[in-house]
């Protein structure tokens, strides 16, 4: 049986760990190509040499000529793109007052600028097929903040709000532009100062013993991953501009 992403060329970035990596995976596993883009080349090459159908391309998010490239030899080797799957983000934790001027728009040039450009990059060859299916990682702290991550959460607003706007303006086009936004998830970006936040006292106490996370646990990147699939599938034919909220009831919650 074909899978549900057969024929489909997908490229998704932050490819190399976490919810990048469970994407790529699961893409494969429905059939489709993917091109994984990411600056850990060391991974996204043994990772490449195991799947003949992915395709490694090592760069920074930041570096606008790279993805320009790489998004031209997909043209060239493929014909078109069918899903992009913006994931590459990262965050600094600091207080708002001690966050510098680059900092915040470092932060903002790979979780929101990075996402602009390929959406920018990529739509026209949607256009061009009459189809496409974007997907925008953004993140509970769009929604629901916690302290230190004040150009992370401004960010991530911003990537709901390119979301809705996409998906307003590509429409005509059958193209449909989601966004879902993780809760707390058990991925390497959870290890802060080399503590696993899931596993701290505080984590189990508050998110799991007293079930400030209904679902008492934190997820895990296949559990993104399966929201993902749905999103870039064909099944995500009358839904766009949403974004899909992934966190085990956090937001729900007093």
């Amino acid at each position: 049986m074909p899978g549900r992403l057969a024929k489909r060329i997908a490229v998704v970035t932050g490819a190399a760990q976490g919810i990048g990596l469970a994407i790529v995976n699961r893409f494969l596993s429905e059939g489709a190509k993917v091109i994984g883009i990411d600056k850990n080349e060391q991974a996204l090459t043994k990772f490449s040499e195991l799947h003949t159908e992915f395709t490694a391309h090592a760069t920074d998010v930041q570096d606008h000529d790279s993805l320009l490239s790489c998004i031209e030899k997909i043209s060239i080797t493929h014909g078109t793109i069918h899903i992009l799957v913006n994931n590459a983000g990262f965050s600094y934790y600091e207080d708002a007052v001690s966050t510098s001027l680059e900092q915040w728009r470092h932060t903002h040039r790979v979780n929101l600028e990075a996402q602009f450009f390929l959406c920018k990059t990529v739509a026209p060859l949607m256009m061009a097929g009459g189809y496409g299916r974007i997907v925008n990682i953004s993140s509970t702290q769009s929604i629901a903040v916690e302290p230190k991550v004040s150009a992370y959460a401004a960010s991530k607003g911003g990537i709901n709000a390119l979301t809705r706007s996409l998906a307003v303006e590509l429409a005509e086009h059958n193209i449909v532009v989601n966004a879902i936004a993780p809760g707390c998830i058990h991925t390497p970006m959870a290890i802060i100062d080399g503590v696993d936040e899931t596993k701290s006292d505080y984590f189990q106490e508050w998110y799991i013993k007293q079930k400030k996370i209904p679902l008492a646990r934190p997820g895990e990147a296949d559990e993104i991953a399966s929201a993902a699939l749905f999103l870039a599938s064909d099944e995500c034919s009358y839904i766009t501009g949403h974004i899909l909220v992934v966190d085990g009831g956090l937001t729900i919650t007093f």
